[in-house]
Parts: structure tokens; sequence; C-alpha cells
């Protein structure tokens, strides 16, 4: 039963992924009405300024539905389709060379490298949920993303990103709580023009599954995003 309900998961993120990615907002008036319903009246709920970063599911006429956090609290709502710029169509940075665990993405004076290691329990802190140690609840104190209750097998190893001259080492703490990458499922798009920088990743290993988004602006590390992506 457990082997189904994974290819279950797997089937549903993948499913969810053709048509759900992140986002931002790009609006005419600078800024846009976030609505609890998918129609116009008194509905408002939230406002959101250009450029902020949204994960933004299947359109529906002319709405589309919205994940985000703000605040630190997760939230969600509908936009106009309009009002919202997917990543995918900012210049893409494609991939020049693939190992099973690295990858290197190369454009112009752009250069990515992402490498995976094998994940090694014996040198992490593991806990266990108190009512049923078989489900691991945390690694090294933070929630795990990518494992379902699993001990993971893999992590990230580096993340490394040259830009001309200037080379940026992502921080470890950004990346040390991410597991089962994906790199065949890694895209890198670069908005030229605000120049800023767009690494998203599906991972996981089914019923964990989640997307990551980091992102560099200005030649420097500015966040990352994450969601489960459906």
């Amino acid at each position: 039963m457990k082997i189904k309900l994974t290819f279950f998961y797997i089937f549903l993120l993948l499913s969810c992924n053709l048509f759900a990615q992140y986002a931002i907002i790009k609006d005419n008036d600078g800024y846009v009405n976030v609505r609890n319903e998918a129609k116009k009246g008194n509905n408002i709920s939230d406002k959101l300024e250009n450029g902020f970063v949204v994960y933004g599911f299947q359109p529906d006429n002319n709405w589309v539905g919205i994940d985000y956090s703000k605040n630190n609290k997760d939230r969600s709502g509908y936009v106009y389709k309009d009002r919202i710029k997917y990543l995918s169509e900012f210049t893409k940075i494609p991939l020049i060379k693939e190992t099973p665990s690295k990858v290197i993405f190369q454009k112009d004076s752009l250069n990515i490298i992402l490498e995976s290691k094998k994940f090694d329990p014996k040198t992490a802190q593991l806990a266990y949920l108190k009512n049923d140690k078989s489900i691991l609840e945390k690694i090294n104190g933070k929630k795990i993303w990518g494992a379902d209750g699993n001990i993971p097998r893999t992590t990230y190893k580096l993340i490394t990103v040259t830009i001309g001259n200037k080379t940026i080492d992502f921080p470890k703490h950004v990346f040390d709580d991410l597991f089962e990458p994906s790199f065949s499922d890694t895209e890198i798009n670069y908005d030229k023009k605000e120049d800023i920088l767009y690494i998203s990743s599906m991972n996981g290993d089914g019923a964990g599954g989640y997307v990551i988004l980091w992102i560099i602006e200005k030649g420097k590390y500015k966040e990352r995003k994450i969601s489960y992506g459906f």
C-alpha cells in the first residue's frame, strides 16, 4: 500500500507541476489586490507589491489561485491571471552538463553549479515522533523537506553562482534542511532587466515532494521560497 501511495503522490506532484509554478506580481498599478474568492466584490484579503513572489496554480477563466508567505504566515487567494508573470517567461539558463550528483547551467557570464551528496545519518541529530519512533520528524532540529518520515538518501552539497568574475557561495543554512534534490527538475531563469536570478527545483521522495526557489538579486543572495506545490 505504501508503494502505491508513493506513486500516487509522485503522479499528483508531477501533474500539478505541469501548470503550477512560481511567479512574480506584475501590475501596471504597482500592486495587486488578493481576493479570497475568484470574483470581484467585497472580498479583498491582501495587497501585494510588484515583484512579490507567489506560487501560481492553473488559471480558472480570468483568475489564478496563489499561495504565498507574508510576515511568516502562509496565505492563499486569487488574483487576475494577467497580474502575474511566471518565472518561465524570463530568460532560461540552459543546462550544459549533468551527472548523477552534479549539474552545471551556463549562459553568457552566468555559471551555476548544484551538487548533491549522500546523506549520512551518523553525522546528524535525528529526532523521531514521540508516539511513533519509526517516523522521522526533524534533522538537526529543523523541519525535514523531501523525506516523508524516512531517513533521506541524498541532500545538497553545494550551490555556487558565478556572475562574471564574482562568485556567490550559498550559505549552508539555505539548503541544509532540503533533501532528495532532483536535478532533472531544476530550472534557472534570469530577469535581465531587474538583474534577478531564480533557481527553482521540484524535489522529494513522492509524498514528501516540495518546490524550492532561491533568489539572487543584483549579485547577492536574497532569500528562498518553499512550497509543497500541490
